[in-house]
């Protein structure tokens, strides 16, 4: 009986640690996916500020350009922002399918590619909003995942 015991505890203890182990790789992994989606969206919410700014009409044909290209390097850097969240995120998809539900990982895989998709023809104003959707699915996963009492019962 008292073999029994201990096998069960050091059963209990090791699902525990790797529980921990997980948990804190994939909070590592999910902090860092949303914190580069919210350098996405400030460069997102900068370019919707350029396009509201007003310009002076007198200003000569050169400086037009410069802020013309300025908007257009701006646009190709969120794109690319945007394409190295997404393979960040795909690489890590399979690893993260064993231990977290599917039905969540879709989730964000979606708003991926509907943020990707919005800013291919430059309406960043829904981009903001679908990176503010797809923050929160990361956050509610990381929260649903976690050891807490609450999750337990």
């Amino acid at each position: 009986m008292k073999k029994e015991i201990i096998t069960i505890c050091i059963i209990i203890i090791l699902i525990v640690i790797a529980h921990a182990v997980t948990q804190i790789y994939t909070q590592n992994f999910f902090d860092s996916i949303s914190e580069d989606l919210s350098i996405v969206e400030e460069k997102m919410l900068s370019e919707v500020d350029d396009k509201n700014v007003v310009y002076d009409v007198k200003n000569d044909k050169d400086d037009s350009d410069d802020k013309t290209s300025e908007k257009t390097i701006n646009k190709a850097e969120i794109e690319d922002d945007i394409k190295n969240v997404e393979k960040k995120w795909r690489e890590k998809y399979n690893y993260f399918a064993n231990f977290v539900e599917h039905d969540e990982l879709e989730k964000v895989e979606t708003q991926l590619i509907s943020i990707k998709a919005n800013a291919g023809v430059g309406n960043f104003d829904k981009c903001v909003d679908e990176i503010e959707k797809c923050k929160f699915i990361i956050k509610h996963i990381e929260e649903k995942d976690s050891l807490k009492i609450v999750n337990i019962f």
